[in-house]
């Protein structure tokens, strides 16, 4: 069999090409090492920020103060979606802020709303599983409660001033509250304005029985009696009191004749709120941040929420400034709620009997503003 046999240079030369193989093996290896450790000191670490938000931030951009990722910053790493029912008036506002501010973006949450009339109506829509939250005032909040309702408080969002509403009358003859007797007043059924009414009688010592109730769904309903000489006296605040003026109203008082000026809560039933507490604290956080806006630039606000309600910006601007906006709790609030549920109660208002200390949920606003919370249950 033929062979052929190397040559000494023949050697040599593959010796040569063996080494440079080898060098460059090494030197790949290398490569990839120092690779892994550059990496490794470029890698992401998740921190709590002052605001008890999430940032993530890379040790590359932690000295100079530069936020890796800012879409982050605020919201969960999934978008919160929720379904929302607002009323037609002054406690929709925050909502409105957040949403057309960019706010609710900011903190992940993509909400879906729906508009009523009332807040009696949002809650109505949360119960029938319409909605996942809804807003309203204490009487028409509290007179969902009781029996099998699931409904739980979880913060304060809106208040009116004494300074909120005034009693007009259309009629000469009304000289005082007492005249009421015999005259035919709108009345917004179901709703705290129900309850401002009995308050009013009971502290003139007026027979409910003696007055005319025209009920009402909407504010348009009641400018619409008033035009049409029907009404001889309606509650009106905010941009429909000039219109009230306009038409020959004459003023009474506000709510310091009855002293007690309604509250504005959030509600949500608690088989919701058990399973959705992260994406609920960070629409509360959302809500303050919209609040502290509405009460830190009251022309910006009306300019920001003004397509949403089709009035004049200056309109809305007269109902800020009778108008408290926050996230909390109080132990006034609750002291409100608690008054309003038990003269509800034993004037039968509400039918059902309970403790409005068993519809109260504050987990999600212990989690982000504990300081906010002064109830002592």
């Amino acid at each position: 069999m033929w062979q052929y046999r190397l040559k000494k240079s023949d050697t040599v030369c593959i010796m040569k090409k063996n080494k440079l193989i080898l060098t460059a093996v090494i030197l790949l290896i290398l490569s990839l090492a120092i690779g892994a450790l550059t990496g490794c000191s470029g890698k992401t670490n998740t921190k709590a920020a002052g605001s008890g938000a999430v940032v993530v931030e890379s040790e590359e951009t932690a000295d100079t103060g530069k936020s890796s990722d800012t879409s982050s910053d605020t919201g969960g790493s999934e978008p919160f979606k929720i379904n929302i029912a607002v009323d037609s008036g002054t406690f929709a506002y925050p909502f409105w802020v957040a949403q057309n501010k960019g706010i609710l973006k900011k903190y992940n949450i993509e909400a879906e709303f729906q508009t009523y009339a009332y807040g009696i109506d949002t809650i109505n829509a949360v119960q029938l599983d319409q909605a996942d939250l809804g807003e309203a005032m204490d009487f028409a909040a509290v007179s969902r409660l009781g029996g099998a309702s699931e409904l739980q408080f979880i913060s304060f969002i809106a208040g009116n001033k004494l300074s909120g509403s005034e009693l007009y009358v259309l009629d000469d003859s009304i000289k005082e509250v007492k005249d009421l007797a015999g005259k035919s007043v709108v009345v917004q059924k179901g709703t705290v304005n129900e309850y401002i009414w009995a308050q009013l009688y009971a502290q003139y010592g007026i027979d409910p029985a003696s007055v005319n109730p025209l009920y009402i769904s909407s504010t348009a309903e009641g400018l619409a009696l008033v035009k049409s000489g029907e009404a001889d006296a309606i509650w009106a605040g905010g941009d429909t009191s000039a219109q009230i003026e306009d038409l020959g109203g004459k003023s009474l008082g506000d709510y310091s004749l009855i002293g007690f000026a309604p509250q504005g809560f959030l509600m949500l039933k608690k088989s919701y709120l058990e399973k959705n507490e992260e994406g609920i604290e960070r629409l509360l956080k959302a809500l303050k941040e919209a609040a502290d806006a509405i009460n830190s630039d009251q022309h910006e606000a009306a300019e920001i929420i003004k397509d949403n309600f089709k009035i004049p910006a200056e309109n809305i601007e007269k109902v800020l400034k009778n108008t408290i906006f926050d996230i909390r709790f109080s132990e006034e609030d609750f002291n409100q709620l608690d008054s309003v549920t038990k003269w509800s109660i034993e004037n039968k208002l509400i039918k059902y009997d309970f403790n409005v200390k068993d519809y109260i949920y504050l987990n999600p606003l212990q989690a982000v503003f504990p300081d906010t919370i002064t109830y002592k249950e």
